[in-house]
């Protein structure tokens, strides 16, 4: 079947993991265009992070988007071994949007803004990620996450612990993420946050001290931010031993990145204590 190709209209692409589409707000055009939008743009949002589509959802602008769901598109695309330039070629058409017509060129400067229905009054705070998307290698071992709560406890501030629970299959069908539970952390200074929506979590980070965590999506938000990052990663983690862009703030002197057994609690304490 051929589709028709929609209205020569301006298009923007969110795809990937959550952090990979947090990195194109940041980075790219598209999402400061959204922002700034008083006509239809094509939206397309596929992302295997089933939350991610909140930013756009509950964006002050949404009235002027044509908003495409296309999650499980990606999926298939990926797992029939598209990569890159053409998942997102494949991704426009099956949307029947032009691909000529994606958004491209830097955000030049724009420092994106994000809507939520259920913002956390908070500031100067640290937010704790322990879990990941890929729940296999990249969320924090269990004896890892209950020395970081150890640290996390003893500081004069608050501490939200963020988590999102919800399946995702990998290739031929075997699950790499499902429940994130730290529940058992809750009380004193540390709050669990486990349905905070995505541009709420973002907020959260924008009004944060620090981060504390796995390698994952806040990670990049908070060195977006320029705020200091504790982040832990397995061992011989290949963004770190061949730095990829994913590791653009390993190199500052406001983050402390440590592989899962170089963890040292008076250590992590210390850099803390310095923000």
């Amino acid at each position: 079947m051929t589709r028709t190709i929609a209205s020569q209209m301006s298009a923007t692409l969110f795809c990937a993991g959550l952090g990979d589409v947090i990195r194109v707000c940041y980075r790219d055009a598209g999402y400061r265009v959204l922002s700034e939008a008083t006509q239809p743009v094509h939206v397309i949002m596929a992302s295997h992070n089933p939350f991610s589509i909140e930013i756009f959802r509950h964006h002050r602008n949404a009235m002027h988007f044509i908003l495409y769901d296309l999650a499980h598109k990606y999926e298939e695309f990926f797992n029939a071994g598209l990569r890159g330039p053409d998942i997102n070629r494949a991704l426009c058409d099956f949307a029947g949007v032009d691909y000529a017509q994606l958004i491209r060129g830097p955000a030049n400067g724009h420092v994106p803004v994000f809507d939520a229905p259920d913002d956390v009054a908070s500031e100067g705070h640290i937010v704790f990620q322990p879990f990941a998307g890929n729940a296999s290698y990249r969320s924090l071992p269990p004896d890892l996450i209950e020395k970081t709560v150890q640290v996390l406890r003893q500081l004069p501030c608050q501490v939200f612990v963020v988590t999102r629970s919800y399946v995702r299959p990998g290739v031929q069908g075997k699950t790499i993420h499902a429940v994130e539970d730290a529940r058992s952390f809750e009380g004193g200074n540390i709050t669990v946050l486990d349905s905070l929506t995505v541009p709420a979590t973002l907020n959260l980070i924008k009004n944060c001290r620090a981060y504390v965590g796995s390698w994952s999506s806040l990670q990049q938000a908070a060195w977006f931010e320029n705020k200091p990052v504790a982040v832990f990663y397995p061992v011989n983690h290949h963004d770190v031993t061949q730095p990829t862009d994913y590791a653009f703030g390993m190199n500052r002197d406001s983050t402390l990145g440590r592989e899962y057994p170089q963890v040292n609690a008076a250590e992590l304490a210390e850099f803390l204590q310095r923000w």
